[in-house]
């Protein structure tokens, strides 16, 4: 068997965005990441305070408001601005306001916090306003001896940022479906594969992968390896689409350079690729089909 080829890559390091939160009395805002609708543990304790203050101070009404920045599409942002705003009001719900103090509106990219032109990703701008109604007045009472003044009470400073990830290691099960081996014969791999992955930012990735399998089905049965790297692309919170490019070794194959596209699918643990690799000796019909399916650790 050939020596495996080793691969790394260095990246600049970028914002990955977790969903952050900032607080003002009566005035609560939940941040979002780039294209996100989901809340981290930082968002749902803001809001968390929000419905206390609810409570505590007898409000009847609470309004929350969905934004996004001005990238992208404006129908896609109107809608993106729905999702972020239905998000909130159901863990606004969830922690005992009733629904029907809740007054929900969505206004995509028509409001935003820090004006920018168009088409411009702004942190500030992707974000729910969450403001709690004063209570009713109470009925007039006589007029009390004036009172010295009382001290000004400091604002509490909103918590710090969750820390970010940028790394993601995923274990899974390896299956491929050879279209040529040695004897110009369909044959197939079972192993297993490890990839390790830097996210540069919310929508793109490089990574290095390692498979290690056992080749059967063909004249020359034994154990081999792919050694492949290449970017992914992401296309909203779970698919992503990407390149490989690398080198395949051992039992039953000429060993040679592969190259092609691969896809694949990440929810919550859960990553499950598909994969198609065309060895440099061989005709785009001739490669190989393979998939891994495994769970991802972010770190």
């Amino acid at each position: 068997m050939k020596r495996a080829l080793l691969f790394s890559a260095a990246l600049c390091l970028a914002w990955s965005g977790h969903a952050l939160a900032q607080q003002q009395p009566g005035h609560y805002v939940v941040l979002f990441p780039f294209d996100k609708s989901s809340l981290d543990a930082t968002a749902r304790a803001t809001i968390a305070s929000a419905a206390e203050g609810f409570k505590r101070t007898g409000a009847v009404q609470i309004s929350v408001q969905g934004h996004t920045d001005t990238a992208g599409n404006s129908d896609y942002n109107q809608a993106l601005s729905e999702r972020r705003e239905q998000a909130v009001t159901n863990e606004l719900v969830r922690l005992g306001v009733p629904e029907s103090a809740i007054s929900g509106t969505a206004l995509g990219e028509t409001d935003p916090a820090v004006q920018t032109g168009d088409n411009v990703r702004e942190a500030q701008n992707r974000r729910v306003d969450i403001q709690v109604a004063a209570p009713p007045p109470p009925a007039p009472a006589p007029a009390p001896a004036p009172a010295p003044a009382p001290a000004p009470v400091a604002q509490t400073p909103p918590p710090p940022p969750p820390e970010q990830t940028h790394w993601t290691f995923s274990p899974g099960i390896f299956y491929g479906y050879n279209f040529r081996d040695q004897q110009h014969n369909h044959s197939q791999l079972a192993g297993i594969n490890l990839s390790l992955d830097y996210h540069v930012n919310d929508w793109v990735s490089v990574g290095v992968e390692q498979a290690g399998f056992y080749h059967f089905d063909t004249h020359d049965d034994g154990p081999g390896g792919r050694t492949v790297f290449g970017p992914d692309f992401y296309v909203g919170d779970m698919f992503y689409v990407g390149g490989n490019i690398g080198y395949l070794y051992g039992s039953g194959f000429h060993d040679d350079w592969i190259a092609g596209p691969e896809a694949g699918i990440q929810w919550e643990f859960v990553d499950w690729k598909v994969a198609y690799d065309v060895p440099f000796n061989r005709d785009l019909d001739e490669g190989i089909i393979n998939t891994t399916i495994g769970t991802s650790f972010k770190f």
